[in-house]
């Protein structure tokens, strides 16, 4: 079970209730800071950005109706999300998101090491796509020995 799987002290994941529902909009608008660089006001940002949460998570449920979406905890602060669909051969990697505040202390590489011990005891495929803007997570990715398998106009397709 994911929520078992072993992370660094402090660090632990837990199945998301609706009651994380506002965690879950704060984060992603925290991860479109750059959008408010547009000539627009705040306020329009922040209906723009609101738009885009409620197409991202239409989208996925669509797309990943199985998927689970897990709340990452540090001691007892939510610090990011992974969203999971575990398919028959593949775990797939929907979405991975962290707090700015928990970005660069290694949390994200640990939660990725243990996706990839799971999916190696249960005998399964990860896999995830990675926008290729964001030049961060797709170095991380490569650095723990995922590797593209499939790129398309925008996102990169990674297994391991």
């Amino acid at each position: 079970m994911l929520t078992e799987i072993a992370l660094l002290p402090g660090l632990f994941i837990r199945k998301a209730t609706p009651e994380d529902q506002l965690f879950l909009e704060s984060l992603f608008f925290s991860t479109r800071n750059y959008l408010y660089s547009m000539p627009l006001p705040k306020s329009q940002v922040d209906l723009l950005i609101k738009q885009q949460f409620l197409l991202q998570q239409s989208s996925y449920r669509s797309s990943f109706p199985a998927a689970e979406i897990f709340i990452i905890n540090h001691h007892s602060l939510p610090v990011g999300k992974v969203m999971v669909d575990v398919a028959s051969d593949t775990i797939h990697i929907v979405d991975i998101a962290l707090s700015e505040n928990a970005r660069g202390k290694g949390w994200g590489s640990a939660l990725l090491r243990a996706l990839k011990k799971y999916a190696e005891q249960e005998g399964r495929v990860l896999r995830l796509a990675v926008d290729q803007q964001n030049i961060r997570a797709k170095k991380l990715y490569l650095a723990l020995g995922f590797r593209v398998v499939e790129s398309s106009l925008t996102h990169d397709t990674l297994l391991w």
